[in-house]
C-alpha cells in the first residue's frame, strides 16, 4: 500500500478510537447521571412518604390534645363541684372571690330577719340562695345569691337577734 494510504487509514482508526472512546466515556457519565436521577426519585419517594407519616402523627396529636383538653375541663368541673361538696360537708360557705363564713351563720341572719323559713342545717340549697337573692332585693344589692363581703356585711347585724 502506499504510503498517503496507509497514514489515512492510520489517521482512521485513530479518529475511530477516539470516538469511540468519548462515546464510550459519555455513555458512562450518562449511565452514571441516571443513576444518580434514580436515586434522587427513591429519595424523593421516601422524603415524602415520611412527610405524610409525619402529618399522620401530628394529626393524631392534636386529637390527643383535644381529648385532653375535654378530660381537663370535665376534671376542673368535677374538682369545683368537690370543693363544694367539701364545704357544705364542713360547713363552711365560700364565694367565688374566696370569702368564707359558717353556712349555719348565713341561714341563722337570714332567719333572724325574715327571709328564710326552713331548718337550720348549714346546707346551702335552693331555699337559702332563695332568701339570700330576696334579702339582697330588699337591701339594694345585686340579687346574684351570692353571700359575698357586702351581702354579709348587711345580713351579720340579724346574726344576734332572737327570734
Amino acid at each position: 500500500m502506499n504510503r498517503s494510504l496507509q497514514m489515512s487509514m492510520l489517521v482512521a482508526m485513530g479518529v475511530a478510537l477516539v470516538f469511540s472512546g468519548c462515546a464510550s466515556k459519555k455513555t458512562k457519565q450518562l449511565n452514571s447521571m441516571q443513576a444518580q436521577i434514580g436515586a434522587l426519585n427513591d429519595e424523593v419517594v421516601r422524603l415524602d412518604q415520611a412527610l405524610q407519616e409525619t402529618r399522620a402523627a401530628i394529626q393524631s396529636e392534636e386529637n390527643r390534645r383535644q381529648d385532653l383538653k375535654g378530660q381537663l375541663g370535665r376534671s376542673s368541673s368535677r374538682l369545683k363541684s368537690l370543693h363544694e361538696e367539701e364545704a357544705v360537708i364542713k360547713g363552711i360557705y365560700r364565694t367565688p372571690s374566696g370569702f368564707e363564713l359558717p353556712s349555719i351563720n348565713i341561714q341563722r341572719a337570714l332567719k333572724n330577719a325574715g327571709y328564710y323559713q326552713g331548718k337550720l342545717d348549714g346546707k346551702i340549697g335552693p331555699g337559702t340562695r332563695d332568701a339570700v337573692k330576696a334579702f339582697q332585693n330588699d337591701n339594694g344589692l345585686d340579687a346574684d345569691g351570692v353571700v359575698g363581703r357586702q351581702t354579709w356585711g348587711k345580713l351579720k347585724s340579724f346574726l344576734e337577734i332572737a327570734k
